[in-house]
């Protein structure tokens, strides 16, 4: 891996416009989620949050462990999520697209960055270990 590359980067038309990232032993259901009231939502070692439809195309996702060269301009959210298997799943709720990467011991600090605070058609997932500074 290059130290300026994503983990895990994909193209893809999201279903029903929301990404889920969860720990890879988490059974938590995120169902509940209200995308009229929030753009996001955590429950447990859980978290979805809202991406463009399909029917208005393809989304672009990356997943970065350093800052990438470029940012996104809009923070969707920042939250730490419990990570005890150490791997974390990124996953469309039809797991028409599903990531399975390492992640970090006992729990992550996920930032989230989109090109649109209401419909984002771009992704940047920044993963940190919990006191880790971004470079």
């Amino acid at each position: 891996m290059v130290a300026n590359s994503p983990v895990v980067a994909f193209l893809a038309k999201i279903e029903h416009g929301c990404l889920i990232l969860r720990d890879a032993g988490s059974d938590d259901d995120v169902s509940d989620w209200d995308p009229t009231s929030s753009s996001w939502h955590r429950e447990g070692s859980s978290l979805i949050f809202g991406v463009q439809a399909s029917v208005d195309g393809p989304v672009e996702c990356e997943v970065w462990k350093s800052a990438p060269p470029a940012t996104l301009p809009a923070n969707l959210f920042e939250e730490s999520l419990p990570c005890p298997s150490g791997w974390l799943v990124l996953h469309d709720p039809n797991e028409h697209a599903r990531m399975q990467f390492s992640g970090f011991r006992n729990s992550v600090l996920c930032s989230v960055m989109v090109d649109d605070l209401q419909f984002p058609s771009k992704v940047q997932i920044l993963l940190r270990g919990e006191g880790q500074v971004t470079s």
